[in-house]
């Protein structure tokens, strides 16, 4: 599956549909919409710190830091459209590692192709090629 096809069907899952009724739940009741919101600036806070902290330790620190951002994302707008341009930066260095990865395996194909003695015939178990 593309990363493109993996991002889109996280989109409006069941799950999704559950927080987005959870979220309008608590947002009836102005104690747990308050709790609600400390809980989930404190867990992004975390988050990030823990990612910076693992961006020089050994662990997922960018990981980390999205994750913080995304929680953020669901309170804060430029969280939001921060994790927007970022998911479309990694979208593009996906798309540019693909292509290249692409282009190099075609480039080995077309070299194996060249170092063949009989060009006429394709054995992947080169038994036919034995002089």
């Amino acid at each position: 599956m593309s990363l493109d096809k993996e991002i889109a069907s996280g989109q409006g899952g069941p799950l999704h549909r559950a927080m987005q009724r959870y979220r309008a739940f608590v947002g009836r009741h102005l104690i747990l919409l308050w709790v609600y919101r400390t809980l989930v600036i404190a867990l992004g806070f975390i988050c990030i710190v823990a990612g910076l902290v693992m961006l020089v330790t050994p662990g997922p620190g960018w990981l980390f830091i999205f994750m913080g951002m995304s929680l953020w994302g669901t309170e804060f707008h430029w969280a939001h459209r921060m994790n927007l341009w970022a998911k479309a930066k990694v979208l593009a260095a996906w798309r540019t590692l693909e292509r290249r990865r692409r282009r190099r395996g075609r480039a080995r194909q077309t070299a194996r192709w060249a170092r063949r003695p009989n060009k006429q015939h394709y054995c992947p178990s080169n038994c036919h090629y034995q002089l």
